[in-house]
């Protein structure tokens, strides 16, 4: 398997209000189905969430160029004793027709953990990463 997973998906909205939900804390929480968000929205700032899962994300915002880039560096992944880590995670919104194509791509799945453990990690990580983006489609468009 590849150590990154890459998702896209179509959104009927502006780059605007697109951005927005990723980089709104009470939008995230809908999104991502956490049970808490905090995002400090500038380069350098703090990302984090903790998820219904009992899962947790912590990063660093390493780009923040509105309406159309977003990249959180050295994001570890957490649950119970189990850590991953640090992975890059990118949202690139590019304007089409009416709406706009968002890109989302997920490097360094293979980061931590024994030694073929990585596999069950990275397949889950995909898994959630379309959950995730279909989630902000249906949320934005109110579908």
């Amino acid at each position: 398997m590849e150590n990154y997973t890459a998702d896209g998906i179509y959104i009927e909205a502006s780059a605007e209000r697109v951005f927005a939900a990723l980089s709104d804390p009470q939008e995230i929480l809908i999104w991502l189905d956490a049970t808490e968000a905090r995002i400090a929205p500038a380069r350098e700032g703090e990302f984090s969430a903790r998820l219904e899962d009992g899962s947790s994300l912590q990063g660093r915002i390493s780009e923040f160029n509105p309406p159309l880039r977003l990249v959180i560096e050295e994001l570890s992944w957490s649950k119970e004793e189990q850590e991953r880590g640090k992975m890059k995670l990118l949202f690139e919104l590019v304007p089409h027709d009416t709406g706009i194509w968002i890109n989302i791509r997920q490097d360094g799945l293979d980061s931590g953990g024994e030694a073929g453990e990585w596999e069950d990690f990275a397949r889950a990580v995909r898994r959630d990463l379309i959950q995730y983006t279909l989630r902000l489609k249906r949320h934005i468009e109110g579908i």
